[in-house]
């Protein structure tokens, strides 16, 4: 499993610079994750969140050969993340709901 870093980036770099690089590697097993031009208020905020971290998961894990354990890495390495925010937690039961509510 794969560690995933969160940052918020402090108020002093350009925004044009943050709308460019949403994340970047940090040595082999981690990310740096902009979110200062997400809300994580909101849902839509939340869930954009979400979708970074499943990115840099997923880049994170391509070393595994077999799709079904690039799976697996990629679920644990979310769930590791989402231990320690709560936004993520927030967001991953809300697109949770929202498929059980689609069935």
């Amino acid at each position: 499993m794969r560690s995933i870093i969160l940052l918020v980036l402090a108020a002093s770099m350009p925004l044009a610079s943050v709308a460019v690089a949403q994340s970047w590697r940090v040595g082999d097993g981690s990310y740096h994750i902009v979110a200062r031009d997400l809300d994580e208020r909101t849902g839509a905020g939340r869930a954009a969140m979400l979708a970074r971290v499943e990115r840099a998961a997923a880049r994170l894990c391509e070393h595994e050969p077999l799709t079904r354990d690039r799976r697996a890495c990629v679920a644990a390495t979310v769930a590791d993340a989402a231990r320690r925010s709560s936004p993520l937690r927030i967001a991953m039961a809300e697109r949770d709901a929202t498929a059980l509510a689609a069935r």
